[in-house]
Order: structure tokens, then C-alpha cells, then sequence
């Protein structure tokens, strides 16, 4: 009963907290937007092996950003990351001609897994 006055409290008056999971093709970004939405600032990175997570304010809301390595091996991994989500970022690297048509289809794959679990 607490915890439902605590969540409609913070719904009004303070901060709600969000779990987004950010997906996309090895390369396309993620990491590097992440970092950029955490700090503010454009790092180098390296491939991400499994995950990285970072909570970013933004107004009244706490988002808990994942951000899941999209090298191949990992891409089955994805679907385990679907459950109490509020929101999928899908990140395209546009400028990757060669890989756009498969960045659309894991997205598509992405899509029909995300709508088996909720």
C-alpha cells in the first residue's frame, strides 16, 4: 500500500523512474549516445561485451538506460532485456550502407520478440 502512495506521489510531485533498453547493430552508436546523454560529453569507446547501464535525469524523470552489445553472438541475448521495460531505443547507424538492410532486419526480429513478451 506504501509503495502505491510512494509511485502516485512521484507521478504528481516528484521523479519517475523509467528502464529503457537500447539495442542496435555492433557499431551504430549506442555506447557513445549513452555516454553522451550521461555526461554530456562524446568519448571513445570500445566494443561493448554484455552490457553497460547509466541512469540519466532529464527533468523530473530517472531513466535507466541499457545499452546491450549488438555484436551477433549477442543479439539472441536481447529478448531477456524486454521484460519491465518502458521503452526500446533502436539505434541505426545510417551512414553503414552495407549494413542498413540488416540493422532493418533485427529490428524486425526485435519487434516480433518484444511484442511475445509484453
Amino acid at each position: 500500500m506504501g509503495q502505491a502512495f510512494r509511485k502516485l506521489f512521484d507521478t504528481f510531485f516528484g521523479n519517475t523512474e523509467m528502464r529503457v533498453v537500447m539495442l542496435g547493430l555492433d557499431a551504430a552508436g549506442k555506447t557513445t549516445i549513452l555516454y553522451k546523454l550521461h555526461i554530456g560529453e562524446v568519448l571513445s569507446t570500445v566494443p561493448t561485451i554484455g552490457f553497460n547501464v547509466e541512469k540519466v535525469q532529464y527533468k523530473n524523470v530517472m531513466f535507466t538506460v541499457w545499452d546491450v552489445g549488438g555484436q551477433e553472438k549477442l543479439r539472441p541475448l536481447w529478448r531477456h532485456y524486454f521484460n519491465n521495460t518502458d521503452g526500446l531505443i533502436y539505434v541505426v547507424d545510417s551512414l553503414d550502407r552495407e549494413r542498413i538492410h540488416q540493422a532493418k532486419q533485427e529490428f524486425q526480429v526485435v519487434n516480433l520478440e518484444r511484442e511475445r513478451t509484453c
